[in-house]
């Protein structure tokens, strides 16, 4: 596989196994892949009841926990394919998503140097672009090394 697809593969299994986690990982569980390029995934899902707040919309806890899973397989679809550790993460919350809604979320490796990478996300309805939220996520590859997997 050459250009845009060659991490697809990689990237759609690691969503598959979220979808059998046991810890917060799970919350990805029902993300589709819908478009992956070097240090770019594109993600679609449902706010279900599992990822809901008591006001029926998505919770902020989880839109942060769908971002840093997010960004951190945009970092894997690089050639160093490495995932990093979370230095900071800041995410805007700008509209609610209600339960049932279909939110489209993109993550983005902006840069990646030797020890520090930033990334992006956005997430909106896919209905009508409205913005849901908008982040920024720092992470750190402090001893961490390319694996053979």
């Amino acid at each position: 596989m050459t250009g845009s697809n060659k991490y697809l593969p990689l990237i759609k299994d690691i969503y598959k196994g979220y979808k059998h986690a046991t810890n917060f990982s799970r919350a990805a569980g029902g993300c589709k892949v819908v478009h992956v390029s070097e240090g770019k995934v594109k993600l679609e899902f449902e706010v279900t009841e599992e990822l809901t707040n008591p006001f029926g919309t998505l919770h902020g806890g989880c839109t942060s926990t769908l971002v840093d899973i997010a960004t951190t397989t945009a970092l894997l679809a690089t050639p160093r394919q490495l995932p990093g550790v979370t230095v900071d993460l800041s995410v805007s919350c700008l509209s609610a998503a209600k339960l049932g809604e279909t939110i489209i979320l993109d993550a983005e490796v902006i840069k990646s140097g030797k020890s520090i990478a930033f990334t992006k996300a956005q997430l909106y309805k896919k209905s009508d672009s409205t913005p849901i939220a908008t982040a920024l996520h720092t992470k750190a590859f402090a001893g961490q090394k390319k694996s053979d997997a």
